[in-house]
């Protein structure tokens, strides 16, 4: 399912942290939102899963504008995982990840075989069925996120969101996580922090610095050490295609740009 991000602003406590965002993510596509901290990108993916308005622009996803659509219907179009995932309710990783088949249920649906089945499916895409009855709040952080990825997966949307969703997870488990996003033929828009991470998965990466996005394109294409050092204010040697980047830190005196670097596309 289509996805468009339409000239999107977002203001937060009268300051506005997102410019002006355009870029559009294909059917089938994983796109990658990368830059520094506090450049938009949460803000950005929350106004896709209508957590926040945007106070201009639109988000369109299969052609509607998301603010339009109830909230079973664009709970049935857009899944999302969360980087600090609540743990407020009492209740077990299976009762969790049932949770995600809630849109495709009337008001007062019973769980079906069908249900059973996709949930077990996520527990095992995300190795997390051994832990079916243990309590959510038990969980280690790296535990919770394979949980809130299972509940999202389970939720059998055509869009998928994914804010942080290598945080609290060890390295093998970050690619595995990556590696099964990758393979689902969903939708995909993923704000990752690790570059290298974006690199290797994405099939394209989408740079915020400052509220604005200031390039779209390839990882190849856009990774590039200009752009790297302006945005992120870090030394980087980029090698090979999909890129691998090595850094190195740059002097104190050297920081990031606030103003937009050149595109890529």
């Amino acid at each position: 399912m289509r996805v468009e991000i339409d000239r999107v602003g977002v203001t937060l406590g009268g300051r506005e942290v997102v410019h002006e965002a355009s870029f559009v993510v294909e059917p089938g596509e994983l796109v990658g939102l990368v830059g520094p901290n506090g450049s938009g990108k949460s803000s950005l993916l929350r106004t896709l899963y209508r957590a926040v308005r945007p106070s201009a622009g639109a988000v369109r996803v299969g052609g509607d504008d998301v603010l339009t659509l109830s909230s079973r219907e664009a709970a049935r179009r857009v899944a999302v995982m969360l980087q600090d995932p609540s743990t407020e309710f009492d209740l077990d990783v299976y009762e969790t990840v049932l949770l995600g088949r809630g849109p495709h249920h009337s008001s007062f649906g019973r769980d079906t075989a069908q249900d059973v089945a996709i949930v077990e499916e996520a527990l095992r895409n995300t190795e997390v069925d051994d832990l079916g009855g243990r309590m959510v709040a038990t969980l280690s952080g790296g535990q919770r996120q394979r949980v809130m990825l299972a509940r999202a997966l389970a939720q059998r949307s055509p869009v998928l969101v994914l804010d942080e969703p290598s945080n609290h997870l060890d390295i093998s488990h970050q690619h595995d996580l990556m590696s099964t996003v990758r393979g689902l033929g969903r939708t995909v828009i993923a704000a990752l922090h690790d570059l290298n991470l974006a690199a290797q998965y994405c099939d394209r990466v989408v740079v915020l610095a400052a509220g604005r996005v200031v390039a779209d394109g390839a990882p190849a294409a856009v990774l590039t050490p200009d752009l790297i050092r302006a945005t992120f204010a870090i030394d980087v040697r980029v090698l090979g295609d999909p890129p691998v980047l090595a850094f190195r830190p740059l002097p104190r005196a050297v920081t990031r740009t606030s103003a937009p670097v050149p595109s890529s596309t």
